[in-house]
């Protein structure tokens, strides 16, 4: 939420799918000019209305969209943690558009319509993460195990090409590795931290998604790739 620049209220910058907000009828650029009656002017004025009924209660936002006047109730709920937050937002969900990458090593392709019609496993990563480095050799394995059958194990990180091409040499990665300039992707997926995955369909919706490295969440992912590629 940001205070609106122009008039009264505070501008709704982005509503969390399965939030109470969002479950309410609360949508992204809506103007809340009251809660419960009562006029606020700044996020704090929100936040204040909203702890001060607590988890179970509800609330009443008047909120102004498209020149019109809504009213929307939202029942409060506990906040979630930021994973259950990248999970809520992208399950089920098109992936949102990926940032312009380049392309460092290994097959490719790095960009949709491109990867249309194949299972992706984004991996959100890092060359001096640990829990990264971790689970390296697990997508490398599925890339050797289902890249003929459609899957394509995409790892992207911010850092400078010639920092991950050194890193893709040194270790024998064969999937693809990609650099994000913007570093804009963790903030189009909602990822929490490093590393943070996300697996998508062939028709580019995310049917999981994972953060850290953890053997079992590694298996579910194996089993689900597995699925996902026998799928039309």
């Amino acid at each position: 939420m940001e205070k609106a620049k122009a008039g009264v209220g505070v501008v709704v910058l982005h509503a969390v799918r399965g939030s109470p907000a969002a479950k309410g009828g609360v949508f992204d650029g809506d103007r809340i000019l009251k809660v419960d009656g009562a006029s606020v002017a700044s996020p704090a004025d929100v936040s204040a209305k909203v702890v001060a009924k607590g988890v179970g209660g509800s609330v009443v936002l008047e909120v102004l969209r498209g020149g019109k006047l809504a009213s929307v109730t939202a029942t409060l709920v506990a906040r979630p943690s930021p994973e259950a937050i990248f999970r809520m937002e992208l399950v089920g969900e098109k992936l949102p558009n990926l940032p312009p990458l380049k392309l460092v090593s290994g097959p490719g392709p790095v960009s949709y319509p491109k990867l249309d019609g194949r299972v992706v496993l984004l991996d959100l990563f890092a060359t001096w993460c640990g829990p990264c480095l971790q689970l390296g050799p697990y997508y490398h394995a599925f890339h050797a195990k289902y890249g003929n059958a459609g899957l394509t194990v995409l790892a992207v990180s911010p850092e400078d090409v010639p920092i991950l091409s050194g890193w893709s040499t040194k270790n024998g990665v064969g999937y693809t590795v990609a650099a994000d300039p913007s570093d804009l992707l963790p903030v189009r997926l909602s990822a929490p931290a490093l590393p943070s995955s996300v697996l998508v369909d062939k028709h580019g919706i995310v049917r999981d998604v994972a953060v850290g490295f953890e053997l079992g969440q590694v298996k579910r992912t194996e089993q689900l790739i597995q699925a996902l590629v026998k799928e039309p």
